[in-house]
């Protein structure tokens, strides 16, 4: 029997990040700025190809699901399979994921080019109507191997593997609302730079300004998850020249939101 079909425990269970203290006002220190500025981050490096091992993190397909899950669906076409994120192995996680075990993303190929595509979906009553579907589950414990239907997908299946956590540091479109960016200048720190990659936490690398949640009302007090960006060795290239990013909902955390820039 495969090493795999082992039993696998989910993360800690931690409440969600309280909102955000307000931004202080006037200049700061380089040191102050620089905690500010400041979240880790875990950086995904898809290359090789993905093993048998379904509970792993991958990038082109999903190999998880409940037993009572249909595969999602656009227009009565299957979506894409993109990637499943065990976040039972990512060397830092975000508060916002930290009741959580596994992601799973699929998307529609017509994503992109949709006049409405959906930038909020519902965990807990799926759109079959939208454009992309996130599953979460808190424990990896019961799931199996789904029922995939012929989805037409061009993608290579690969491996993730977690590189070293690092410090990423928010650019002067997300700084707005954490320091004073009229009074600091983000552009004469050298060490201010955010990851451009694939990666769990940390900060948007943002591609033409912040995500559209950053300035809504707080209703949902959206929280920054994950950056997903074009991985060529698994044959993803749908985000053209940008990146999608993936937010969590504080207040109503079923509720999970995309961002894609492009340009």
């Amino acid at each position: 029997m495969f090493g795999w079909f082992k039993k696998r425990t989910g993360g800690a269970q931690e409440p969600l990040a309280p909102p955000a203290p307000p931004p202080p006002q006037g200049p700061l220190s380089e040191a102050e700025l620089k905690r500010a500025l400041a979240r880790p981050c875990a950086p995904l490096v898809f290359k090789n190809p993905a093993t048998i091992d379904p509970f792993v993190t991958m990038f082109g397909t999903v190999r998880l699901a409940r037993k009572s899950e249909v595969w999602p669906v656009h227009a009565g076409a299957p979506l894409w399979p993109l990637c499943q994120i065990n976040l039972t192995e990512a060397p830092v996680r975000p508060k916002a994921v930290q009741d959580l075990s596994l992601l799973t993303l699929f998307i529609s190929p017509d994503h992109m080019a949709a006049v409405s595509p959906a930038l909020i979906i519902n965990t807990a009553d799926p759109d079959p109507a939208a454009t992309w579907a996130l599953r979460s589950y808190a424990t990896l414990d019961g799931l199996t191997i789904p029922n995939t239907p012929p989805h037409n997908s061009p993608m290579s299946p690969r491996l993730g593997e977690w590189a070293p956590a690092q410090t990423d540091y928010a650019n002067h479109d997300m700084a707005d609302g954490v320091v004073d960016i009229a009074a600091n200048d983000l552009y004469s720190h050298g060490w201010c730079r955010t990851l451009a990659q694939t990666k769990l936490g940390g900060w948007p690398a943002t591609v033409q300004s912040a995500p559209w949640w950053h300035d809504q009302p707080a209703d949902d007090a959206w929280e920054f998850v994950m950056q997903i960006e074009n991985e060529q060795s698994a044959g993803w290239n749908g985000w053209g020249d940008g990146a999608a990013y993936l937010a969590r909902s504080r207040t109503r955390p079923h509720l999970w939101a995309i961002d894609v820039q492009f340009t």
